[in-house]
């Protein structure tokens, strides 16, 4: 997702190009040559359709946040705390939100928010092909925006959050 975010950045930067875009172009285009063997794994599993988000806040001009999702496919856990199987990614997310945001943590329940959305069809596409799923477990790296969506945490001063981010707890 890294490569990802680099190409985004550019895209946005084509139609004024400078000389630094040129030298972040180029970059890019020789990490990509020196990694010819890149490969990505996949091993057996349940077939349970599992997500890990995260959001870089004001990380893009225009006071923007990046959202990212790693979609994999893993096996059922007995516990909430059983780490994942391991497995190459069947989708990646990688997208500037269009809100703008107010926190680090509204970042975080943005990406959760915006991953949910697209997990959706991913989610009826493997309930059509035989594999039944549990609710997809969601991983994200900050404990405020998994408080508000495990209502673990009562905030306070966050109509935007309400307003725009609450499917996720549904």
């Amino acid at each position: 997702s890294t490569m990802l975010a680099a190409i985004g950045e550019l895209a946005t930067q084509q139609t004024a190009g400078t000389k630094q875009t040129m030298e972040a172009l180029t970059k890019l285009l020789n990490y990509a040559a020196s990694n010819p063997e890149a490969t990505v794994r996949f091993t057996a599993s349940d077939m349970i359709l599992a997500i890990e988000s995260d959001a870089s806040y004001l990380s893009v001009t225009k006071a923007r946040s990046r959202a990212a999702g790693y979609f994999f496919l893993t096996n059922k856990r007995t516990t909430n705390t059983d780490p994942y199987t391991p497995n190459g990614a069947v989708h990646v997310l990688c997208q500037i939100m269009r809100e703008v945001l107010s926190s680090a943590a509204e970042a975080e329940l943005g990406a959760l928010f915006h991953n949910g959305k697209e997990a959706c069809p991913l989610r009826i596409a493997l309930i059509e092909m035989g594999h039944p799923q549990p609710a997809t477990p969601m991983a994200t790296d900050n404990s405020t925006a998994t408080g508000i969506a495990n209502e673990t945490v009562k905030q306070k001063r966050s109509k935007a959050i309400d307003m725009r981010f609450y499917w996720i707890r549904d």
